[in-house]
């Protein structure tokens, strides 16, 4: 029976990596049209083909990211994962809102920027499903255990932006404050933990 279970277990965190890898290489392929085409001249028209690139990535990102299903706790979420994770977002973010943002004046643009980045961030945790950089590094943000108090997405999201922008500063003050390998003060101050993800549902 345990057998039977552990073999469950690994066949369904080797369909999880599996499936990380996947959404990987979508993303690196899209940017790669995204950058190559335009460099390359095989299209007169960049703008359509950053349109075309930040789209099919939006649309695949909405449709294919899955919720959480099992959670495994044991194992921290690190700086560094978190780090890779935030990156990840950062380019996909750009590539989707690219297109948007060169449409407006530079004002109108940085105010519609912002509040879209923020509101992918927050609404991600709110609704408990982990964003595209997440998903790949294998983690999600969800309330604490024990929280006295509803959790903090949007204190949160931004003192997590902040940090992660900060982060040679943020590695040295994580190493030297933090007494819990992966709990770090914008986990505890808002009421929130990142979880390693285990299996997942589709």
């Amino acid at each position: 029976m345990w057998a039977c279970i552990d073999a469950q277990a690994i066949q369904g965190a080797n369909a999880v990596a599996m499936n990380r890898w996947m959404v990987l290489t979508v993303l690196v392929v899209l940017f790669g049209i995204w950058v190559g085409v335009p460099q390359l001249g095989l299209l007169p028209d960049t703008g359509s083909v950053h349109l075309f690139s930040g789209l099919a990535l939006g649309a695949f990102a909405f449709g294919y990211i899955p919720e959480s299903d099992t959670i495994e706790t044991t194992e921290p979420v690190l700086l560094w994962r978190r780090f890779a994770a935030f990156l990840i977002d950062l380019i996909a973010l750009f590539m989707v809102l690219h297109p948007l943002m060169s449409m407006l004046v530079p004002v109108a643009a940085v105010i519609v920027g912002v509040a879209l980045v923020f509101s992918y961030f927050w609404l991600h945790g709110v609704f408990g499903r982990a964003t595209l950089g997440q998903y790949v590094m294998g983690y999600t943000i969800l309330p604490a255990d024990g929280a006295n108090s509803e959790p903090e997405f949007a204190h949160r999201t931004i003192s997590s932006f902040v940090a992660t922008c900060l982060w040679p500063v943020t590695f040295i003050a994580a190493s030297q404050e933090d007494a819990t390998p992966g709990t770090y003060h914008w986990d505890r101050e808002s009421g929130t933990q990142a979880v390693r993800l285990m299996s997942l549902k589709r």
